[in-house]
């Protein structure tokens, strides 16, 4: 062993000899290979000496290495472990993401035996997929890891309470599955469609305790994700959104929920409205022409009375609004908004009462007015209103209709209007002036009723998908509205949103309703359109600054409206009552457009902004407003834009503090984004 006496003569006699190149290299390699002996002899010299000093730390330091060993031996195990389940996990997750989308598609074309199929096969490899997490549930005693295993945990649940949830849907739904257009063997495959209708409306009651079961499911899956904590994790994650979509799923479950909590009283009321058991009941059809538009949708041109029993309807009886009027005798004074471009009416007429856009509150004026006309129908259970979408809209579905007494009626376009046949030819029956009395010009409605639910009731099964969606679209689109006697019906009908209600925002968000009252323009709404900009600044002291500019285009040259020359009068100048329903304690600052200064005052929650305009044939008018809105939250921008009756839709360009973005409005629409 070599010492420092050993090290320093090596040294001395190196430097005393004669040496070349490569005794030097020796000479430095000898230096090198000392040192690092005196500091290995130095370092274990130490060493012995410390456990000599204190023997009980050397068995703590050998158990200290052990353990370290372990430890990486573990991690190693486990991070193979780990590495080798997600990636089986990960094939399998591509999998049933193929899978569910493929469902999606057959569901999307009605494929329905192939969709419960699908679903089986989902089930069976979410379960296979929840075993292989489970071979992690060692994480679960991880401090950090484990709030992400149960994280995942509640996710699987979610899931297979989801997944359950889409089962008894779907078989909810294969009794049905004939009339609502799916294949596979449904329960009303035989018989007419009357007899089919007739089975549904006896069975919905078997529905309930299924939507007790989907209830308890959905309950599941939002109480399960509503346990995870989208904090914990990323914005993003190579560039997939992950904080968000977990917010997303959180918001969508419990939407379900409050969708399914709403629509069970719909269903539950249904059959009742439908007349089942051979509870026949009777409504009031009341026939509203947008072409002459209104605030609930258009002007009340004509009425029938019909009968609902086992969900066949039968018209009893139809007649002209003004014949109806002939027979009110109450003498009310008109309104003033009215009586300024109505100056032939002094009084109040029933035509006239759908003052409110809000159905509800105008039928409730027409309705107790109504029941004080002698020879009428008292007994009805509910008013339903529709319009020439909603007649047109099912010709498209079933085809030209033959009236007796009356001709052929279609959706074709008829160049004489560039409108549909319909409209033009019910135009002629009902507006052109003649010579000569012309008696019942309006009991039109009666047997064109008549003649298009028999079209309906005798069309092949293959047509009812569509027309049950034509249907459903046009009472989504407020084309038919809802207004019954009975309480309970009525509450039903304010859930599914088919009663034409007008409510103020309950969470402090924005809304715009834009009502339009066609006051003096012959039938003009045919050929106008609108549209809207809506620009909006970032609230400032609990208040946001707003401009709203609406474009109206008159876009048919002018009829002659001269009465002796007995032409159909179609097109004039338009004198439109418009309003503005805005969020209660909103203010205005200025108004353009009108042919006077704005006015404002609260009504049933809103502040409306009030006035009037002209519209030539050929020509544009253009309103605007700017007004502020209380409004407290300074991250989001929520606005509830209300779809007036009676018109197909409108296009509104929202710019929220510069961000733009163009939507059409066909139904109420929420309009969400970020200032």
């Amino acid at each position: 062993m070599l010492n420092k006496n050993v090290v320093q003569d090596t040294a001395e006699n190196a430097s005393n000899s004669k040496i070349g190149p490569v005794d030097v290299a020796k000479k430095e390699t000898i230096k090198i290979e000392a040192k690092a002996a005196m500091k290995k002899t130095s370092f274990k010299s130490k060493v012995s000496a410390y456990f000599a000093n204190h023997p009980k730390m050397k068995p703590i330091l050998i158990s200290v290495g052990i353990f370290f060993l372990l430890l990486i031996s573990v991690t190693s195990v486990l991070g193979f472990k780990t590495y080798k389940t997600v990636v089986e996990i990960k094939d399998k997750a591509n999998v049933l993401q193929v899978k569910a989308m493929e469902t999606y598609d057959l569901f999307k074309a009605q494929n329905l035996p192939a969709v419960q199929e699908n679903l089986n096969q989902i089930d069976k490899e979410l379960a296979e997929t929840k075993d292989m997490y489970s071979q992690l549930a060692f994480y679960s005693y991880v401090p950090f890891a484990k709030n992400y295993y149960n994280d995942g945990l509640h996710g699987f649940n979610a899931a297979q309470s989801g997944l359950s949830a889409g089962k008894k849907s779907v078989e909810a739904i294969i009794p049905y599955a004939d009339v609502l257009g799916f294949s596979g063997e449904g329960t009303f495959t035989g018989g007419t469609t009357e007899d089919r209708l007739k089975v549904i409306l006896e069975t919905l009651d078997k529905i309930s305790p299924i939507l007790d079961d989907i209830a308890n499911n959905l309950k599941t899956v939002e109480s399960e994700l509503a346990l995870i904590n989208p904090q914990r994790y990323p914005e993003t994650l190579k560039e997939f959104e992950v904080r968000s979509n977990i917010v997303k799923a959180q918001e969508l479950s419990s939407g379900a929920v409050l969708a399914l909590t709403e629509y069970r009283p719909v269903i539950e009321e249904l059959p009742s409205v439908a007349g089942a058991g051979g509870v026949r009941k009777k409504y009031l059809i009341l026939f509203q022409n947008d072409n002459e538009l209104r605030p609930t949708g258009g002007f009340l041109t004509a009425y029938a009375v019909i009968n609902v029993e086992n969900g066949k309807v039968e018209a009893e009886s139809s007649n002209d609004i003004y014949e109806l009027d002939q027979l009110f005798s109450k003498k009310i004074p008109i309104p003033a908004e009215l009586g300024r471009y109505l100056t032939t009416e002094k009084y109040w007429h029933l035509r006239d009462m759908n003052v409110s856009p809000d159905l509800k509150l105008s039928m409730d004026v027409f309705f107790e007015n109504y029941s004080t006309v002698p020879n009428q129908a008292k007994e009805v259970d509910g008013i339903i209103t529709i319009d020439t979408h909603f007649l047109t809209n099912l010709m498209k579905v079933l085809g030209p209709v033959e009236v007796p007494g009356y001709g052929t009626f279609s959706a074709e376009n008829d160049p004489r209007c560039d409108c549909p046949q319909i409209i033009y030819v019910l135009s002629e029956i009902i507006t052109r002036p003649t010579p000569y009395l012309r008696n019942d010009r309006k009991g039109i409605l009666g047997p064109l009723m008549r003649s298009l639910l028999t079209k309906a009731y005798t069309a092949p099964k293959q047509t009812w998908p569509e027309l049950f969606q034509t249907g459903f679209d046009s009472i989504q689109n407020r084309h038919a509205q809802f207004y019954f006697i009975d309480e309970k019906a009525q509450a039903a009908a304010e859930l599914a949103n088919v009663a034409g209600r007008m409510n103020p925002p309950s969470d402090g968000s924005d809304f715009l309703a834009i009502i339009n009252s066609n006051l003096g323009g012959a039938k003009s709404n045919l050929f106008i359109d609108y549209d809207v900009v809506q620009t909006v600044s970032a609230p400032e002291n609990g208040m946001l600054e707003k401009t709203v500019e609406i474009t109206y285009r008159n876009t048919h040259k002018a009829d002659n409206c001269n009465l002796e020359a007995g032409k159909l009068c179609l097109n004039s100048t338009l004198r439109d009552w418009t309003r503005l329903y805005v969020p209660e304690g909103s203010e205005l600052l200025t108004s353009q457009g009108f042919l006077e200064d704005a006015k404002t005052y609260t009504e049933n929650g809103f502040t409306v902004i009030d006035g009037f305009f002209t519209l030539e044939p050929m020509a544009t008018a253009k309103l605007k407003f700017i007004y502020k809105v209380p409004y407290a939250d300074n991250v989001n921008y929520k606005v509830e834009i209300w779809k007036q009756g009676g018109i197909e839709q409108f296009e509104t360009l929202m710019d929220v503090t510069g961000g733009q973005e163009k939507i059409t409005v066909q139904r109420d629409t929420t309009y969400e984004t970020f200032f």
